[in-house]
């Protein structure tokens, strides 16, 4: 019979083990509150962001968001050219021009469609690199990098600013400021139900090897 006792009392302590781990890592971040708390630590955003232009962060969920952000820097005249990633995958059918269209002339009809002429916006070719990807970006954004920039503003979705300035930073020369701008609160973000524990593992990798 103590023995039985004991084995239910066992038993017992690891129900409510799995119980806590369950609440603490599947209910608790189904909270959108919580998940903006989550990405907190990962969030720096330069709210009066102004430079020599911007660059749109590419690919992911949140990329037209993304996108707007920019749009509203150019309206504001705290920029005055956005930088997109020259992207040829297909992204749809476009039913006004009768083709298809790949994700950069997408994203230049999108900018358009917020006001933003297509002579105001420019593309550059990244190497590929699925590993470090952001990390490519800001490789490809300093080799085309004119000498007298002073300030520019890398625009993303919240989750990725701290990541996204930690490579332009390195990337860079010193000379050149690099704020961030986010697209959205951390609790209006596009990428709010993404997964946010593998972002701080990828920070911890660029944080290394960037």
């Amino acid at each position: 019979m103590a023995k039985l006792d004991k084995s239910r009392s066992y038993l017992l302590r690891i129900g409510i083990v799995l119980a806590a781990c369950w609440i603490v890592m599947v209910g608790l971040p189904s909270i959108r509150e919580v998940r903006a708390l989550m990405i907190q630590p990962l969030y720096v955003n330069d709210e009066d962001a102004a430079g020599d232009f911007a660059y749109v962060m590419a690919d992911g969920s949140a990329y037209l968001e993304r996108l707007r952000a920019a749009s509203d820097l150019y309206h504001m005249h705290r920029i005055p050219i956005i930088y997109i990633l020259d992207e040829h995958t297909i992204e749809g059918y476009n039913f006004v021009s009768k083709r298809s269209e790949s994700t950069t002339e997408r994203a230049i009809n999108y900018l358009e469609t917020f006001g933003v002429p297509k002579d105001a916006v420019r593309t550059i070719t990244a190497q590929d690199n699925s590993l470090m990807g952001s990390l490519s970006e800001a490789v490809a954004i300093k080799q085309i990098l004119p000498k007298n920039v002073d300030q520019i503003v890398v625009v993303t979705s919240a989750p990725h600013t701290r990541r996204s300035r930690l490579c332009f930073q390195r990337s860079l020369n010193s000379d050149v400021k690099v704020k961030t701008y986010s697209a959205s609160l951390p609790i209006n973000s596009a990428e709010l139900h993404a997964p946010i524990f593998h972002e701080y593992f990828k920070l911890l990798v660029y944080y290394f090897f960037a």
